[in-house]
């Protein structure tokens, strides 16, 4: 398969369309190279997409091009790499990266929450009231939680005791440290919503990395996957090898898990069929959707969560 690279970058209509707009007399307000006005791309998301993006824009227009990211946290937090935290093989600096790496691109950064934007001005609005001119916006904002599926994790202090641990950070870290204090011979248990979901894979990956953990220095501790869907949704040959073999006795699987409510100051789920369900250290991944930025301005296309994707771009 042919890289795209610069060449096929400049060559795009949609570029040419974009630095065409410096050559015609600049645009009010822009940086300028020789008096000449570049273009603003505004990006928003600091993610393995956004961050990316931004680089390349920046990169392969030879700073033709006035690239903005921004991001609300200091530093990037790989989501793939948390679960190592958890089973203590990483620790959060070691999956942590400062954005400085962008600078030597010439790239902007703003430090704060981008909370809407009006197409027809072209302008970002931030959560401080900023508001920012583009030419071109790019959205790559994450996911959000629908909460309003689960009424008892509404209040932070409940999301703080009953830890989904799915955007990786300060959670990751909270939630490392329950299952640190957790005594040996507990239960740690892990819902999955019903799919689609960020990462399919990930959450049969954490249960073994927990797993693997408990097999070190809490060999009594036993890991419980309750599953909403009707079977493993990724990689299911994968997992239940390591669930048969290597976290035999360790892991158990069990499908159809609907629930209705989370219980968080008895670490309990209200299932769906059945009776509650009680765990020491209970990690909910509530239903997700794609970012509040993405959702609130009906960018959301598909399913009514989520954004459809042009796989020619």
């Amino acid at each position: 398969m042919n890289l795209f690279n610069r060449r096929d970058f400049v060559k795009s209509a949609g570029t040419l369309a974009l630095l065409g707009t410096s050559a015609v007399g600049g645009i009010a307000g822009c940086a300028s190279i020789g008096g000449v006005a570049r273009p603003k791309v505004v990006v928003v998301g600091g993610g393995f997409g956004g961050a990316t993006a931004a680089k390349y824009i920046a990169m392969w227009s030879d700073g033709k091009i006035d690239v903005t990211l921004v991001e609300r946290d200091a530093q990037f937090v790989s989501c793939p790499m948390s679960n190592l935290v958890l089973g203590g093989s990483k620790s959060m600096a070691d999956i942590s990266v400062a954005y400085d790496g962008l600078n030597k691109y010439g790239i902007k950064r703003i430090k704060g929450e981008a909370t809407g934007f009006d197409p027809d001005k072209k302008t970002l609005t931030l959560a401080d009231g900023t508001a920012l001119a583009y030419d071109r916006l790019i959205l790559s904002p994450g996911i959000d939680f629908m909460l309003e599926s689960l009424p008892g994790l509404a209040a932070a202090s409940a999301r703080s005791k009953v830890l989904a641990a799915w955007k990786a950070g300060p959670e990751t870290s909270a939630l490392r440290n329950q299952l640190l204090a957790m005594k040996d011979g507990g239960v740690y248990a892990i819902h999955i919503p019903k799919a689609p979901y960020r990462c399919p894979p990930g959450p049969y990956e954490r249960a073994c990395q927990v797993a693997w953990y408990f097999q070190q220095t809490k060999p009594k501790s036993k890991v419980i996957i309750l599953d909403a869907n009707e079977d493993v949704t990724s990689k299911k040959g994968l997992f239940t090898k390591a669930w048969n073999g290597q976290f035999k006795g360790f892991i158990e699987y069990r499908n159809n898990q609907e629930i209705q409510d989370v219980d968080a100051a008895n670490n309990t789920l209200k299932m769906t069929f059945g009776e509650d369900f009680k765990a020491d250290v209970l990690n909910v991944l509530p239903p997700m959707r794609a970012g509040n930025i993405a959702t609130s301005n009906g960018l959301n296309n598909a399913n009514k969560r989520w954004c459809s994707v042009d796989w020619l771009t």
